[in-house]
């Protein structure tokens, strides 16, 4: 009986070492949340508006440069879809450094970004941008943007090389 007693305590503290949860790999989360982003940017250069607003959570606040906060998916639709209307307007944007949570379930990205549209007289104007965007994962695990806000950049890279 007591071997029987020995042999399923190991037994069960084997089962319960499988079961113990696995260190996250940080490294591969800020790969796919910077992954996330530039699928993200390649969605924007589609002009399929259901695919770009589909990055964003439902209770996500955009906060644009000289504008008031666009607050919940639907105002973020009309937003996206306003400049979209806008002729010669694209928007593109480049992920520069990543951090995820312990628990990797939120994260935020540096990221630079390059708007072009027509000026006043017309003439088509780049401008260029630094962004922060806030990530936190949804029920199913994907990345979703809760809080996107930028301002113009001199230059068109945001961190100094290296960071």
């Amino acid at each position: 009986m007591r071997r029987f007693c020995t042999l399923s305590a190991a037994a069960l503290m084997v089962a319960l070492a499988s079961c113990a949860p696995q260190p996250l790999d940080l490294e591969a989360q800020r790969s796919a949340l910077m992954q996330t982003s530039r699928d993200w940017a390649q969605a924007a250069g589609s002009g399929d508006l259901d695919r770009i607003v589909a990055y964003w959570a439902d209770d996500a606040i955009v906060l644009p440069p000289d504008q008031p906060a666009v607050v919940g998916k639907a105002a973020i639709r009309d937003y996206v879809a306003k400049s979209m209307e806008i002729p010669g307007f694209s928007v593109t944007w480049e992920p520069e450094q990543a951090s995820v949570a312990a628990n990797g379930e939120m994260g935020y990205l540096i990221e630079r970004n390059r708007f072009t549209f027509p000026d006043s007289s017309g003439a088509t104007q780049t401008q260029f941008g630094k962004a922060v965007t806030v990530w936190r994962k949804d029920a199913t695990g994907a990345w979703k943007c809760v809080v996107d806000t930028w301002n113009t950049n001199p230059t068109e890279i945001v961190l100094p090389l290296g960071k």
